[in-house]
């Protein structure tokens, strides 16, 4: 476990100097681009990789696990005092006295070498296909990110080209308005219509002008929806180089073989997963 807690702060030690230099940036972008930056920054992805990254590194501590093991020792002492016993001096000729005698040496050292080989162990093999079946699922872990990273990115750009076309036809309805306005005034103050067909049109213009700040708003929005999608940081400038008359609707139809489900990413998941449950049960 405390292998594990190193290595995850290892990795993020080198992933988030990276997120957190990031700064503000001017870009313009079109769909593609867009969704080739989102691939590179997005945090969702990032983590995903960190958390594949780990996976891998499982996989081979794992496997070191029943690679031989060989450890080797060593030792070195050195005695500032070798310890002293006192003697009866009869062993040495002199009676009634005590001899100082140094039972040991200075300087003492030992080296040891052990080596071990793990030959069967059922629950080993078992724990190696599961951490090789949990790699898996990180690696398509990341798959999903990346497409739903895609499909977010798509949807938030479409929208604020649909936004974009929103304020153009606005603005071309607001100028015609109020041209129709003027002229409607004058013919007013000469008798040719009534005050009701002004106030018509003045309502028609304030109606329009309200939304049209309202669109403004929602695209302001929609921009800030994309950045995020993309990984961006909000004070970056983004604008985008597509226009919606360019969007191309991809007309092919769904097969009506019920096997699509096969090729989704979410059914490939549930497989993994299912592996690694059935696993986790033998354990």
């Amino acid at each position: 476990m405390k292998h594990k807690l190193y290595l995850l702060l290892f990795v993020l030690s080198l992933a988030f100097p990276a997120i957190a230099q990031q700064k503000d940036t001017t870009a313009n972008f079109s769909l593609q681009e867009a969704i080739a930056y989102a691939q590179n920054h997005q945090v969702s992805i990032l983590n995903a990789k960190i958390d594949e990254q780990i996976a891998i590194n499982t996989v081979k501590k794992t496997i070191g696990i029943g690679l031989p093991q060989v450890s080797a020792n060593a030792s070195f002492q050195d005695f500032l005092k070798v310890p002293t016993s006192l003697l009866p001096g009869d062993f040495f000729g002199a009676p009634g006295t005590f001899v100082p005698v140094k039972f040991g040496v200075k300087y003492n050292s030992a080296v040891g070498l052990e080596a071990s080989q793990l030959l069967f162990d059922g629950s080993y093999l078992v724990g190696l296909k599961a951490s090789r079946t949990y790699k898996e699922l990180s690696v398509k872990n990341t798959g999903r990110s990346r497409i739903e990273t895609t499909v977010a990115v798509t949807k938030a750009y479409y929208s604020v080209l649909v936004s974009n076309e929103q304020l153009a036809l606005i603005d071309a309805n607001l100028e015609r308005l109020k041209k129709s306005l003027n002229d409607t005034e004058q013919m007013f103050k000469n008798g040719f219509v009534e005050k009701i067909d002004v106030d018509r049109l003045t309502v028609l213009n304030n109606n329009l002008t309200t939304e049209r700040e309202n669109v403004i708003r929602l695209l302001a929005l929609n921009v800030n929806l994309l950045k995020f999608q993309m990984g961006m940081t909000v004070g970056s400038m983004l604008t985008l180089k597509d226009k919606i008359s360019d969007v191309k609707i991809d007309q092919t139809q769904v097969l009506a073989n019920g096997d699509v489900f096969n090729k989704r990413i979410e059914y490939s998941l549930l497989q993994t997963q299912k592996k690694l449950n059935e696993l986790d049960v033998k354990r």
